[in-house]
């Protein structure tokens, strides 16, 4: 008997998926306050720091576990053109994304 024919794969808007993600990014930037703040995340210390440049069109997290290696890096570009850019730093976009939205005030 032979093989079913293989059902296509859904096809996937990347450009979609980026601008949603970046969306979600956008968000999760704003929640962290400009300048340098000790925060927790999974039960550790950690220093983040938000910095924004080109008039806030530019943003750049930077977190680093306190006694610990682990960091998350990202960038956020606002061009003007009404599509924000999520860059994360030699890391998966989910690493900077879990880390953004699960941070606490210490």
């Amino acid at each position: 008997m032979p093989d079913p024919a293989p059902r296509p794969e859904p096809e996937v808007d990347q450009e979609a998926a980026e601008a949603a993600e970046a969306a979600e990014a956008a968000r999760l930037f704003a929640r962290v306050p400009l300048g340098h703040s000790t925060v927790r995340y999974a039960g550790r210390t950690w220093s983040l720091t938000r910095s924004e440049q080109v008039g806030g069109r530019s943003q750049k997290v930077w977190a680093e576990e306190r006694g610990g290696t682990a960091v998350v890096s990202a960038n956020l570009y606002s061009p003007g053109d009404g599509v924000d850019r999520f860059r994360p730093c030699e890391m998966p976009a989910a690493v900077v994304l879990d880390f953004l939205a699960g941070w606490e005030p210490t």
